[in-house]
């Protein structure tokens, strides 16, 4: 029975309560990882994420947000109550604290932190099982979506009405033309510079035909092209579904839209921990 400790990443990357939220951001920018641990010495006091930073900082206060991010502790944005698992914790129990509690990632901590199982570790695990089921097997049938001239705020608000953290970005066109995917931590990094707005170049002709010539420069609401991650990977309801979880981990993606001349559902990491779950127990 394959253990959490076979499976977990380690080292793992910490802060301290009283760092700033701008160096848990570089940290994350530099290693590549979307959650730290934040310790003092071998003592456990929260964990944060790319999601807590934009979710939090976007609910603070406007005395917060005035704040340059250099200047706000991670202790703020942190979640302090942190959910662990013993190095010995099978694979299927952690999957199972991962869905009841929805999180996506526990810590694995015995006197000490040891390392951090997180959802991809959990992809990369389920390629390496297999699994004899298809993406059209596991899909979920709910998948949001939104144009990629909605503005960030817009996008927010259909996020928590459909009470999902990722939608699928579609073309001022037809509904079956998809150009990318927007996640609470693409949103939780935009925010960062805590603003909404972009500058945009004005330029004129002074004559018809002839150069233009910069006229001004305006602000306009910032969009969900703005903040997308492109290209835009689906997978056929057909394909494997080990096949699909490792294009998920080339592209670094917690989905996969389902798209068979129209779209059909997302093939996501929550089906595959809740197979991990079933299937290993």
């Amino acid at each position: 029975m394959t253990e959490a400790s076979e499976i977990m990443s380690a080292p793992v990357y910490a802060v301290s309560p009283k760092d700033n939220v701008a160096r848990a951001r570089n940290l994350m920018l530099r290693y590549g990882v979307s959650r730290l641990v934040v310790a003092e010495g071998d003592a456990l006091k929260g964990i944060v994420t790319k999601k807590d930073i934009g979710k939090r900082l976007s609910q603070a206060e406007p005395q917060w947000r005035r704040r340059p991010i250099d200047q706000i502790p991670v202790d703020i944005v942190a979640t302090h109550e942190v959910i662990t698992a013993k190095p010995d914790a099978p694979v299927h129990d952690v999957a199972s604290t991962m869905l009841s509690h929805g999180i996506s990632g526990i810590v694995v901590y015995d006197k000490g932190i040891l390392g951090i199982v997180t959802k991809h570790d959990m992809v990369k695990y389920f390629t390496l099982v297999g699994c004899p089921l298809r993406v059209g097997d596991m899909m979920s049938e709910k998948v949001v979506t939104v144009s990629r001239h909605h503005t960030i705020n817009s996008v927010i608000e259909i996020m928590e009405e459909n009470g999902v953290d990722r939608v699928i970005v579609r073309n001022g066109g037809p509904l079956t033309a998809y150009v990318g995917i927007i996640t609470l931590d693409d949103l939780g990094f935009a925010s960062m510079d805590f603003r909404d707005v972009k500058p945009i170049k004005e330029a004129h002709r002074a004559v018809r035909a002839g150069p233009k010539k910069l006229r001004g420069v305006r602000e306009a609401m910032m969009v969900a092209e703005d903040v997308m991650s492109v290209p835009l990977v689906s997978v056929n309801k057909n394909a494997m579904a080990v096949e699909a979880a490792k294009t998920m981990l080339e592209h670094n993606y917690d989905m996969l839209p389902v798209i068979d001349g129209e779209l059909l559902g997302e093939f996501n990491v929550e089906s595959i921990i809740r197979w991990l779950s079933e299937a290993l127990e």
